[in-house]
């Protein structure tokens, strides 16, 4: 019933001789296929071709939602390579529905990792020591305070750590704009370094280099053995973004990195130390297919995926990391806990309507999550401590709600009295945390404060002039530009007010952030705003690219004066001057930012020549 209330985007249609329903791989009492299928490469590619990706590519698993089935599809080649078809599971199956609309919630793409309060939490508890939290904390820290003054480092930044919304800032780094003197650069900038100190300062949000968020998956060639895994993990290039060809300039080919070796996994939620999975990344060429998965096997005698928070393969996302200072001494995962779903309820109307009002008003499960933050703090065992383990418990039948009906209630003697000072509760008693968590707030908060709003914004007004970007023949686009730019601008602002956000610069760079409890409500309010904006861009963009009645050699100098038409109506004094009753905008200009990217570049060289 849940999916229903999930946002999508509506694909292809699929007809009822193009899809199959196999068996699901139970043994041992589990299910090792629960909630993923197949897909071919053929559909994969239609499908990625409806979808509003940020690059270009297809991505190798969708998460799905498609007749009634729920769960994820991964790109399999085989018998059916060259068809239509996906491959469904009993696993998948949750209502009857004659809907054949191929419906895509998520999909796989490069996601960077951090850690996160819980994940640190049981990483210490597992005896990770506490200085290698604080010097990845001081090293995320001291490529933020460089990220305004040195350009490669603020490439580096919003390359690894933010790519899919960094695209613009990267390419404009590359081509040697300064954000000393480029506004839009710098605001972009100064919002991405807000949003990380804010995100480390609250969630202890630590960037990892060696780690991503990755879709489980399933090795359906049954290759995998028990306490293996096979990732394969797209790593963009650290060179320029953009690499000249002839008179084009092309986007740079991202890295597959196989990892090899010993990797953590958990997933979120996480409060239970066994929830943290030790596991062996093998080399299996013929996963390579799978990018920016999870694989696991589909031998052994607990599904791994379930093993790690009781999650299984319907869309769960994992961390995972292969930097060996983050595997806990000894390598070995501790036991489990035991993830069995309560006994399902046969639900009527009524008990639906009583489960969603009762579960919006209570909010159990953060409760229960503070809880846990609260005496793994206090507890010399951390998140070993018996009332830890209790609330680990409680959680995982608070979060099966949905399936059995079945709503916890915390007892008293769990409820905490006061809190530790890294969460920020102002309204509650709090104490000086002694452990890491404490220890990483505080560094943060009497360094920078606690107000990243006003540090993550700049002045727009008057934004300084590029006389570099001024080009022969632009003059014959300007009062086009200038109505295309007010067109464009007038839903700019539309969505800034629709969705709360205070400036350009975090829409564009996707950063923003909403305030409130429940958390996949802002995930997917977030999503939508992100995919709105990605409309708007690429609508202006194809309005840019309608050069039709130009000559393919004299194009793409064409495109070149018009690029800089529409950096003129957008930064040029006097067209700043006619604009003066609207908020300053500085985005419009960029959208073309290939071709502004080129401009810079010759003009550099040149320079250079003299």
């Amino acid at each position: 019933m849940g999916q229903c209330f999930t946002s999508s985007y509506p694909t292809v249609t699929i007809q009822p001789y193009e899809e199959e329903f196999i068996e699901d791989v139970n043994h041992n009492g589990y299910n090792f296929s629960d909630g993923i299928g197949k897909i071919t490469p053929k559909l994969a590619l239609e499908v990625a071709k409806k979808l509003p990706l940020i690059d270009n590519y297809v991505p190798s698993a969708f998460q799905i939602r498609f007749a009634g089935c729920k769960g994820v599809v991964a790109i399999w080649p085989g018998k059916y390579e060259g068809a239509r078809c996906i491959s469904l599971r009993p696993s998948m199956k949750k209502f009857e529905s004659a809907h054949s609309v191929f419906e895509v919630v998520s999909w796989t793409k490069l996601q960077p990792a951090f850690l996160n309060r819980q994940i640190i939490t049981l990483l210490s508890t597992l005896g990770v020591p506490d200085t290698i939290f604080w010097q990845m904390k001081n090293a995320m820290l001291q490529h933020l305070n460089r990220i305004l003054t040195h350009s490669d480092v603020a490439y580096e930044v919003v390359t690894t750590s933010c790519p899919e919304h960094g695209r613009t800032a990267r390419v404009m780094l590359s081509a040697g704009f300064d954000p000393a003197n480029e506004p839009h650069l710098r605001a972009m900038l100064l919002a991405i370094r807000s949003s990380q100190l804010q995100g480390l300062l609250e969630k202890a949000r630590i960037f990892v280099p060696k780690g991503r968020w990755l879709m489980g998956c399933l090795d359906e060639y049954g290759i995998l053995e028990q306490g293996q895994c096979f990732i394969r993990a797209s790593t963009p290039l650290l060179n320029n973004h953009f690499v000249r060809q002839g008179s084009v300039f092309s986007s740079a080919n991202k890295n597959a990195e196989i990892i090899v070796g010993t990797v953590v996994v958990a997933k979120n939620p996480c409060l239970h130390p066994g929830d943290v999975r030790i596991l062996e990344a093998v080399d299996i060429p013929e996963l390579y297919h799978l990018v920016d998965c999870l694989v696991f096997p589909k031998k052994g005698e607990r599904p791994h995926a379930n093993e790690a928070s009781g999650s299984d393969l319907d869309g769960d996302i994992y961390f995972v990391t292969w930097d060996e200072k983050l595997v806990p001494p000894g390598k070995k995962s501790c036991p489990p806990m035991d993830y069995s779903l309560a006994e399902d309820k046969q639900l009527q109307r009524e008990d639906i309507i009583d489960f969603y009002l009762e579960n919006m008003v209570s909010e159990n499960i953060g409760r229960i999550y503070n809880a846990h933050v609260v005496h793994a703090d206090r507890s010399k065992y951390g998140a070993m401590d018996e009332k830890c383990i209790q609330l680990a418990e409680l959680a995982s039948i608070a979060v099966d709600s949905l399936k059995t009906g079945k709503i916890v209630a915390m007892p008293t003697y769990l409820s905490p009295t006061e809190y530790p000072d890294f969460m920020g509760k102002e309204d509650a008693i709090s104490y000086e945390s002694e452990k890491v968590l404490g220890e990483l707030y505080r560094s943060v908060k009497d360094t920078y404060g606690c107000d990243f709003i006003s540090q993550g914004t700049c002045s727009l007004d008057d934004p300084a002039y590029d006389t570099d970007l001024e080009v022969p023949g632009a003059s014959s686009f300007l009062e086009d530009a200038w109505q295309c730019k007010c067109s464009y601008e007038e839903q700019l602002n539309a969505l800034l007010n629709q969705y709360g956000v205070r400036t350009e610069a975090e829409l564009v760079t996707g950063v923003w952030s909403l305030t409130g409890d429940n958390k996949r409500q802002q995930y997917e309010t977030q999503e939508k705003l992100n995919y709105a904006h990605l409309h708007l861009h690429r609508e202006f963009r194809s309005i840019f690219d309608c050069n039709d009645e130009i000559s393919i050699d004299k194009k793409n100098l064409a495109y070149e004066a018009k690029a800089s038409a529409w950096y003129q109506v957008t930064y040029h004094p006097k067209w700043i001057q006619r604009s003066r009753e609207t908020p300053p905008r500085l985005s419009f200009a960029w959208i073309a930012v290939d071709h502004l990217a080129r401009i810079k570049m010759r003009c550099h060289k040149e320079s250079e020549d003299i």
